[in-house]
């Protein structure tokens, strides 16, 4: 894999995670998860973090400003998600 793509690739891993878990029925994966975490709970806790982390590390070191930017978002997702919800 192409280092150049990295931050690129993250940020878009971390939306199409987000899209998919915000679709996912919330008692799907009561099996696997437990009670009380959710599919969107787990990625917006758990995997956006690693991802945007490891984003945004590369596109520092590339000097991808926007894609630093975007991956401090991935990494913030959970607090995005919550005010959007609170707001509505």
């Amino acid at each position: 894999m192409d280092s150049r793509n990295t931050p690129k690739l993250t940020v878009v891993l971390g939306i199409v995670l987000l899209i998919i878990a915000y679709l996912i029925p919330y008692d799907s994966l009561e099996s696997l998860l437990g009670q009380g975490l959710r599919p969107l709970g787990l990625v917006s806790l758990f995997i956006n973090p690693v991802l945007g982390i490891i984003g945004g590390i590369f596109s520092f070191l590339k000097k991808q400003w926007l894609y630093l930017i975007l991956n401090i978002v991935i990494i913030f997702s959970f607090f995005v998600i919550m005010a959007i919800g609170y707001s509505l």
